[in-house]
């Protein structure tokens, strides 16, 4: 069923970006990247510094990857803007964009789940984790017209009160648009797969590398590249699309998602990249780690 849909959009070509900032992820990348085998894709690969071995190493798996050095500015927003000036969107049908994303060295609580380890990373690109998960991604656009961007149900957050001061650059970069917000959720952790002509608004950004902070050791929010994060999903709505999962929000999903916001309600234990934490319960205030109560 999923080749006689696929049969339809035999002619399409994807465009990938992998930002590889950190060298030693690239087997596991790669082990992603063979989702892909059969297909008409380009690869293009950015590194924060001109690595021979690591580009040999890609070199061997694609022969016809392109590799862009770029400044360590920006996360992998920067060197995501930078891809799309090199290619021709107009080209593609699709775009799969992936970084390089360490396991968490604590528990990371999003509003739908509380990630660990790698599952995050395993989340993100899920999408693409063989060549079965990928042909029922791209069988999702081919029947539903409407879908946009598919990412994981639980990445998709609300900017409500994520970081306010990056969800007031991300409106301020949608006005420079003229593109209204119509949808404030966007894709934590920035890897999905979109229909390409989505991002061809961000062409007429005038960012440069420039423009980005280098990244902080803290990972500090309100940064270019935070705004950015929120754009590239606002931009699906903004364009009469909608983010959709590539895999199904189930009964069963719905119970422990709801179990989950209980016990977050219940008790809420946070760290924030100051190192400051707080407990709440009942999302009353009730300790700070300077050991005075609120």
């Amino acid at each position: 069923c999923i080749a006689i849909v696929l049969s339809k959009g035999l002619n399409m070509k994807i465009l990938v970006h992998l930002h590889l900032y950190y060298a030693d992820m690239l087997s596991e990348m790669i082990n992603r990247l063979r989702s892909l085998e059969g297909r008409d894709y380009d690869l293009y690969v950015t590194l924060g510094k001109d690595d021979p071995l690591v580009k040999k190493d890609i070199l061997s798996f694609k022969n016809d990857a392109r590799i862009l050095i770029v400044d360590n500015r920006g996360y992998d927003l920067a060197p995501f803007l930078a891809v799309l000036h090199e290619v021709d969107l107009d080209k593609y049908d699709y775009l799969i964009k992936l970084h390089t994303k360490r396991d968490l060295p604590a528990p990371a609580e999003l509003p739908r789940c509380c990630f660990r380890g790698s599952q995050w990373r395993e989340c993100l690109t899920g999408f693409m984790k063989d060549r079965t998960a990928l042909d029922k991604a791209l069988k999702l656009f081919i029947q539903k017209p409407e879908i946009g961007m598919l990412s994981h149900y639980k990445l998709l957050i609300s900017a409500a009160k994520e970081d306010r001061e990056a969800n007031r650059r991300a409106e301020e970069i949608m006005q420079k648009l003229g593109l209204k917000v119509r949808d404030r959720h966007f894709i934590a952790g920035t890897m999905f797969i979109c229909r390409a002509g989505i991002m061809k608004p961000l062409l007429r950004l005038p960012y440069t590398a420039a423009d980005f902070d280098v990244p902080a050791a803290d990972h500090a929010g309100g940064t270019l590249a935070h705004a950015l994060e929120r754009v590239l999903s606002w931009l699906v709505a903004a364009q009469g699309f909608a983010i959709s999962s590539y895999t199904p929000l189930t009964l069963s999903a719905l119970i422990q998602i709801a179990a989950y916001k209980c016990k977050r309600f219940l008790y809420r234990k946070h760290t924030n990249s100051k190192g400051i934490t707080r407990i709440k319960i009942c999302k009353i205030p009730v300790y700070k780690n300077s050991r005075k109560k609120l």
